[in-house]
């Protein structure tokens, strides 16, 4: 008998997720692909995306977000790494991996859609 349950992929929802951090990371999901653009939070000390901003893709396998990223020239930052995040639901997600400087952080879905016009 074969006792192995296999678990249902959640799919996240498109569009602004914020982490712990307050920085914000567009992502769109085609299939079980992950396109995102992450920027740090605007502060007193940077501007949306000064000190870092980079571009990832990766894939969903189970409730897993597998993604490789890299900072690109838009941002002080020159990095690039892997992370892991955990699916919690299509709303809510958690870094349990990163080569980078995410942290253990829990990230959140804002909105569909956010223009950079519109952040303060």
């Amino acid at each position: 008998m074969n006792n192995i349950i296999k678990k249902e992929t959640v799919l996240i929802k498109n569009g602004v997720w914020k982490s712990t951090g307050r920085n914000l990371f567009w992502i769109n999901v085609v299939e079980n692909k992950v396109f995102w653009l992450g920027m740090n939070n605007k502060t007193a000390k940077n501007e949306l995306g000064e000190n870092w901003c980079h571009v990832g893709n990766g894939t969903i396998t189970d409730n897993r977000i597998t993604l490789d990223w890299s900072d690109i020239s838009v941002g002080k930052g020159n990095l690039n790494g892997k992370i892991v995040i955990e699916i919690i639901s299509n709303n809510k997600m958690k870094v349990i991996e990163d080569s980078g400087n995410f942290g253990m952080s829990i990230w959140n879905w804002e909105k569909e859609k956010l223009n950079f016009s519109e952040i303060n």
